[in-house]
């Protein structure tokens, strides 16, 4: 099957995926993990705006990222967000202000840190730690090239990790909130490790774990893209200085973390998939919250009823078994992103179409630089796994 037959084959099965899972009618469990993370965002929104602080939506994006169906899933994914965060942050503090200004430096140093992040995201037990610490870094460091001075970029970082710090306390007093409660949810109902797809994390559980070592020479041919990725993204900043550069450089790693359990001849599929579904999520979320904005007229409930909607909507998609579960995360993501605008309610589409565009623009770039590496995945792959 050619490469074009197997996008082509992958969004129809995309497609016909999420169609299923919009008329599937949710169960008590995933119509209460909807629940969670809606309150989670909105707690996190209103937090946010009391404190004033700057970016808004990344306190939200957080406050839906930590949440999972299970209180010590979220527990533990919020600390290995927490560290990430302080580590990325203090990172890109320290030597964004020093090569900022020195693109032969500033280059290359973005794409070694994404593609370091992404190898050893993609084999160790705190995952998702070293995923916000790439992210982290590369944002601080990124904004740095613009702000020229070590104050405001610790400002910036500072900001950040208050951000995600906000978010994260949001979800965890929801989740504590459901979880101790006399009839919690968790006590009587089933519960699944993670927030997706409660086919995806049966079937995961049921695969052997292939060793670190076999999965070495695929971690490292995914670092080596999303370096690739990286350093074009970094190099298109400072030539044409286009906007929304940051969240293409975050969904240049978030698309090449595997999923867990995954047999190392098996990798190819997903990341391709996942990409699909990336694009599918992000340009629905767009385009519905694009069309909503004008209704809603910057308007502090309405904006906050429609948010809420969308994030319920997308975890009902994220939580399902039909395969869509990729499709619903990156929709709530989207959808808070086009809602949720630095520090107030707005009806201007302008900054949440700049975020989206950096995302697919990401997408795109991560697409060549895998198919300029393709050759590259086949032999080092199975030999490693016959050994």
């Amino acid at each position: 099957m050619t490469l074009a037959e197997t996008l082509l084959h992958l969004c129809k099965t995309t497609l016909g995926a999420l169609r299923r899972e919009l008329t599937t009618q949710p169960s008590k469990a995933r119509m209460t993990f909807g629940t969670e993370a809606m309150l989670s965002v909105a707690l996190a929104v209103a937090l946010a705006h009391a404190l004033h602080l700057s970016d808004t939506w990344w306190a939200a994006i957080s406050g839906f990222a930590v949440m999972q169906t299970s209180f010590s899933g979220s527990v533990q994914r919020a600390t290995h967000r927490m560290i990430g965060t302080l580590i990325g942050a203090a990172l890109g503090t320290l030597i964004g202000p020093w090569i900022g200004d020195r693109p032969w430096l500033f280059v290359p140093t973005l794409g070694a840190t994404g593609g370091v992040a992404i190898y050893y995201a993609n084999g160790s037990r705190a995952g998702y730690a070293w995923v916000l610490g790439g992210v982290t870094a590369l944002m601080v460091t990124y904004e740095a090239h613009a702000l020229m001075s070590f104050r405001a970029t610790a400002v910036f970082a500072a900001l950040r990790v208050a951000e995600v710090a906000v978010g994260t306390l949001a979800c965890l007093l929801v989740a504590s909130a459901f979880h101790f409660a006399p009839m919690g949810y968790r006590k009587i109902l089933p519960t699944s490790g993670s927030a997706t797809s409660a086919a995806a994390a049966a079937s995961s559980a049921s695969l052997p774990s292939p060793s670190s070592q076999t999965l070495r020479p695929i971690r490292r041919l995914l670092g080596l893209q999303g370096a690739l990725a990286i350093v074009v993204l970094a190099a298109l900043t400072y030539i044409l200085h286009l906007p929304g550069f940051a969240q293409a450089m975050v969904t240049a790693i978030a698309v090449l973390i595997l999923p867990p359990g995954l047999a190392a001849d098996r990798t190819h599929q997903p990341i391709m998939e996942k990409m699909v579904q990336r694009f599918a999520g992000c340009l629905l979320a767009g385009a519905i919250g694009v069309a909503l904005l004008p209704l809603m007229q910057g308007q502090a409930i309405l904006c906050t009823l429609a948010l809420c909607l969308g994030v319920w909507v997308g975890c009902h998609v994220q939580t399902g078994r039909e395969g869509a579960g990729y499709v619903g995360r990156q929709f709530t993501i989207a959808f808070i992103m086009v809602f949720v605008q630095d520090h107030r309610w707005s009806a201007d589409p302008q900054p949440a179409l700049l975020r989206l565009s950096g995302i697919l623009t990401g997408i795109v770039v991560l697409a060549v630089a895998m198919f300029a590496t393709s050759r590259l995945h086949a032999p080092h792959t199975t030999n490693e796994a016959n050994r």
